[in-house]
């Protein structure tokens, strides 16, 4: 828990600091773990399963969901729904909190690549490039959007529209993920692997959320969104 004492900076700065280790630690830890022959096989074995009976026309279907996670949409969504957010709530804070998060996945995902070097499906069995663990666009998916429920939902007095919007978000970032293992261009390792390490980082992006707005003064924070991170 954080000391009353601390300045506001130095809270943000220590919540981001504890966050960013714990992802990568975490994550690194998962990657290595997933790397192990008693999940290697069963995982090349729900791979190939879908490999062998993936039709093209859901395939078709599937291949604009995959691009929900690409760096263009996921961009271009923020700045607009972040915006809107922002000047709804004449708050500056979704638009760095979006920023943050962007800007977190991409230095950690590196970071994370070169740490637990896990291995590529095959480019003939992949429709699109294939890629290796954690899976970016599980991870851009869940970070963004959540961030995103999180941030529409928070001052909600009805129960009622938080459990549609929290469902919409969890439906997107299903339909995401298995979409990048329907198409081939993840093993399912990949694909829990980054929504384990966009969770984690969507955890401390709330967190630092909820520093900014008790800051701020009197804030109606959502119990019902914290207590869903598990703190």
């Amino acid at each position: 828990m954080l000391r009353a004492g601390l300045s506001k900076p130095a809270k943000v700065l220590l919540t981001v600091a504890a966050g960013g280790a714990t992802t990568l630690l975490t994550s690194w830890a998962v990657g290595k773990l997933m790397q192990r022959e008693t999940v290697v096989r069963p995982s090349r074995q729900v791979y190939d399963y879908i490999h062998d009976h993936r039709s093209a026309a859901i395939a078709s279907r599937l291949d604009p969901v995959t691009t929900i996670g690409g760096y263009s949409v996921i961009g271009s969504f923020s700045i607009l729904v972040g915006a809107m957010v922002a000047w709804e709530r004449r708050s500056w804070r979704p638009l760095p909190l979006l920023l943050a998060g962007a800007l977190t996945e991409v230095y950690l995902q590196k970071a994370l690549k070169r740490l637990v070097k896990g291995t590529k499906p095959p480019r003939e069995a992949s429709l699109g490039p294939p890629g290796d663990f954690p899976s970016g666009g599980a991870a851009r998916t869940l970070i963004t959007f959540g961030l995103l429920a999180h941030l529409l939902t928070e001052h909600w007095d009805s129960p009622g529209e938080r459990v549609v919007i929290w469902s919409a978000t969890s439906g997107l970032v299903l339909a995401q993920g298995g979409s990048r293992l329907y198409l081939g261009r993840h093993w399912p390792e990949d694909v829990l692997g980054g929504w384990l390490f966009g969770w984690l980082i969507l955890r401390t992006l709330v967190k630092v959320d909820d520093i900014l707005a008790i800051e701020a003064g009197p804030c109606r924070t959502s119990e019902r969104t914290r207590q869903s991170f598990a703190r």
